[in-house]
């Protein structure tokens, strides 16, 4: 595990866009450093030395400043280069190794990130990088060079000045025949490297290893807690993600349920295609809130993912750790938005005020959206890109509309498709749905003249205005052909609650096993 003594930083890093400096630097320190040290001894000498490596990389003065994003603006790119070296100096490495550290650089940018990588060496670290930058003042900057060219290993390894000296005459023939007879007389040197390095392996002892009993710095539970403070600083500063859906729960809610408006807000009877409308709007309403939270949730999820990737190769959590901040970053406002909604759409379609049938339509509506969320976020784990999570979105989405028991209800399945009734999480948040609000209930329902609920009720012309009419337990027995009923409640509650699980459990695995960014 060289991770514990080098780090890697990339050409081209991720970071989180809606973090500050500070605080990506402090993420990096609280779980690269280990507090046994005696000179880091506890968080707060943790965030000291986080301190640190700002000043050394020349961010103290722009710390609480946003990394933000090339399309949003934040950062400019050598503040982002200097960010990305400061966040694996942050786990205070003996080496550290950078792929061009200067690539997209101007001669301004690039000579301010040497100026930092000279500072880092300075402190006793070995800093060694690759570099494609024409400038001298940068070349000047480096304690020695090794010269590559393509199809061989080197041609030439020496101090700055004798490079600098080398290269000041290198158009000179008698040079070019001095260089060519000093490659060879390095080849010839070379020939005994893998040797040397053959006979060094052959004579290690096993004894000498060295061995670290834990993978990670931090345990399972500090990591836990890094990672979910971390995800709510996110969360609470992505208003396109949250604020939007938040918005959007409201709007809907109120556009549904006016159309049922009442001044009383209660109702003493219905009509038959009244309470149809009603039942309709409650399947609109999980599938419109159900799609809203599914699609945002697999962008916002993607982000986090591509970071966390970089993350897991440093050493600095597993896959677990950003499973389950994702779950308790995601569950408040799920629970926040069923509420809204449901407190909205309760009130204004005139459903019977008491705080049970409101507690249960929100647990129904709270758990059918938290399944659209939590599957939004096994996509976008599971597969590479949003694209490709997107067809499985859809397919989700076809799959509880067909089968949830609207578009065709549950009498009318039969054969093999009964498996998909018996197996669409929407199925069930549905029938929990209506039955929680309607069973048992005898308030007055009039059907209307000659439609199958009348003939249901054995109604004739001439008691049609006046003794012809059900209840509203009555009509949902029609309507769904007695398969929707209170008796299972508990097998609807535990088969979402399960689905939930599933989703999780997809969503570690896929953070486990995958990796689809370059790291």
């Amino acid at each position: 595990m060289l991770y514990f003594f080098t780090r890697y930083v990339e050409q081209f890093d991720v970071q989180q866009p809606e973090l500050t400096i500070r605080e990506t630097v402090e993420f990096c320190a609280q779980l690269r450093l280990d507090k046994n040290d005696p000179k880091i001894g506890n968080d707060d000498g943790k965030r000291e030395y986080a301190a640190y490596v700002l000043g050394l990389m020349e961010l103290t003065d722009i710390q609480n400043l946003q990394v933000g994003s090339f399309a949003e603006g934040g950062l400019t790119f050598e503040q982002r280069k200097r960010l990305s070296i400061a966040c694996e100096l942050a786990g205070s490495p003996s080496v550290i190794f950078l792929d061009e550290p200067t690539s997209g650089l101007d001669s301004r940018g690039a000579t301010v990130v040497i100026q930092a990588m000279k500072r880092i060496a300075d402190t006793g670290r070995t800093v060694c990088a690759t570099i494609h930058q024409p400038s001298s003042a940068v070349f000047e900057m480096f304690d020695d060079l090794l010269l590559l060219k393509k199809g061989e290993m080197w041609f030439f390894l020496a101090s700055l000045e004798r490079i600098v000296s080398i290269l000041s005459t290198i158009l000179n023939q008698e040079v070019q025949i001095l260089l060519s007879t000093a490659r060879i007389q390095h080849r010839g040197c070379c020939r005994a490297i893998p040797r040397d390095i053959m006979a060094i392996e052959a004579a290690s002892e096993e004894s000498k290893r060295i061995v670290f009993e834990e993978v990670y710095v931090t345990s399972f539970s500090e990591r836990l807690k890094f990672m979910i403070e971390r995800l709510y600083r996110i969360y609470k500063r992505s208003p396109a993600y949250n604020l939007a859906r938040l918005m959007i729960a409201i709007f809907y809610s109120f556009i549904i349920g006016s159309v049922f408006l009442r001044g009383d807000g209660r109702r003493n009877s219905w009509g038959e295609n009244e309470l149809s409308a009603v039942i309709s709007t409650m399947f609109l309403s999980l599938i419109v809130i159900g799609i809203t939270s599914i699609s945002m949730a697999v962008p916002v999820t993607q982000q986090i993912r591509d970071v966390f990737y970089k993350h897991r190769a440093s050493g600095m959590m597993s896959h677990s750790s950003l499973s389950w901040a994702l779950f308790f970053a995601e569950t408040p406002y799920i629970c926040l938005i069923s509420l809204l909604f449901g407190a909205i759409y309760y009130a204004t379609v005139g459903l019977f005020h008491t705080g049970k049938l409101f507690g249960l339509f929100w647990v129904f509506f709270t758990l059918n959206v938290a399944i659209y969320s939590y599957f939004g976020q096994a996509f976008i784990c599971l597969v590479k890109d949003t694209p490709t999570a997107g067809a499985l979105v859809g397919a989700l989405i076809g799959y509880n509309i067909f089968f949830s028991g609207l578009i065709v209800r549950p009498q009318y399945f039969v054969g093999p498709f009964q498996l998909g009734y018996w197996t669409a999480p929407g199925r069930f948040a549905f029938e929990g749905l209506v039955t929680t609000q309607f069973a048992d209930n005898d308030t007055p329902v009039y059907p209307e003249f000659a439609s199958p609920y009348f003939f249901y009720l054995n109604c004739t012309e001439t008691d049609f205005h006046s003794e012809c009419f059900g209840t509203i337990d009555n009509y949902v027995q029609f309507f769904f052909g007695g398969r929707f009923t209170l008796e299972n409640f508990g097998l609807d509650v535990g088969v979402l609650i399960a689905y939930m699980i599933l989703a999780k459990c997809v969503t570690e695995f896929a953070l486990w096993k995958f990796n689809y960014v370059n790291t």
